[in-house]
């Protein structure tokens, strides 16, 4: 049972998914040259001043931030739509894997779609002869903080999409915040340790909060 669900799950969120590798390759093409003629340019991107520069890592981390919204109200909002969420209450499994199910294939496409594309980017910027610009791995943090952030921003759209209530009231009130966390996680001057302990907090707590409406919610 759980595996149909899985299943379904990735049938619908896979679009998504490509649209947003499909942008993310843009962006790393554009940035890297990476499969095009030596000097060419894809979108008047190509040629930065530097590997890991702030435009190329922000356009990474808004197509993340994108994609992990995207994935939680799709998977949330798409089912409330349609009134699959009666039917699939009604399968032989509990709401808890139910609910677990669709946050570990949505969670783990949001991890692997937005983290594939850094770690070319990684392994672009560190070969020798590819760029003139110096490289070092303080580059990147920002990058890393905004996959962290990302994870916030799916779970804070997977709530706002579960809960009952008016879109113009509170139901909006967990994607706010996680916004707002995320952008905290993103752009403070902290270290990435730091970043990743509290984005695990962060993730936690959203995560008991889905399971809490997911147990006491009326879906009738």
């Amino acid at each position: 049972m759980l595996t149909r669900l899985a299943l379904k799950e990735l049938r619908e969120i896979v679009w998504i998914a490509v649209a947003a590798m499909v942008v993310y390759l843009f962006f790393l093409v554009a940035a890297t040259g990476i499969g095009l003629p030596e000097g060419a340019s894809w979108g008047g991107f190509h040629g930065g001043p530097m590997a890991f520069d702030v435009e190329t890592t922000m356009n990474f981390v808004m197509v993340g931030a994108c994609l992990a919204i995207g994935l939680g109200l799709r998977q949330t909002v798409g089912e409330s739509a349609r009134g699959t969420f009666q039917f699939l209450l009604n399968r032989p499994a509990s709401r808890r894997h139910l609910i677990g199910t669709k946050l570990l294939v949505g969670g783990g496409a949001y991890l692997v779609v937005a983290v594939v594309p850094l770690l070319l980017y990684a392994w672009w910027a560190t070969t020798p002869g590819t760029h003139a610009s110096p490289f070092a791995w303080w580059m990147t943090v920002l990058a890393w903080q905004g996959w962290l952030g990302g994870s916030v921003l799916y779970l804070g759209a997977f709530l706002t999409g579960l809960r009952p209530g008016r879109w113009h009231g509170t139901r909006l009130l967990p994607l706010v915040a996680a916004m707002g966390f995320a952008g905290l996680l993103t752009f403070c001057p902290w270290s990435l340790a730091v970043d990743a302990l509290l984005a695990l907090l962060l993730d936690v707590l959203l995560v008991a909060n889905i399971f809490f409406v997911a147990g006491t919610r009326d879906f009738s």
